[in-house]
């Protein structure tokens, strides 16, 4: 499963978006939609943390990086050096 389907798994299920699944593109704006707030964003540090074995630094919890399911799959891909 691609990086980004683990995210958008783990939003549709812990995050419980409540949105069709298909409307949740891998461009979607999270943040300026409402699908997640500052919970939300320390939810999905802990999950790609802990799924991908890499660390979230604090200069890395920026808009850029958690707006949208391809941002924090950049972010996790630049981490894991792929």
């Amino acid at each position: 499963m691609s990086i980004e389907n683990k995210l958008r798994s783990f939003i549709v299920e812990e995050l419980r978006w409540n949105g069709r699944s298909a409307e949740l593109t891998d461009d979607y704006p999270l943040i300026e939609r409402g699908v997640v707030d500052s919970l939300g964003i320390f939810s999905i540090v802990s999950f790609v943390e802990s799924e991908f074995g890499i660390e979230v630094l604090d200069e890395d919890l920026v808009p850029e990086n958690f707006g949208s399911i391809a941002g924090i799959a950049s972010l996790v891909g630049s981490k894991r050096g792929s």
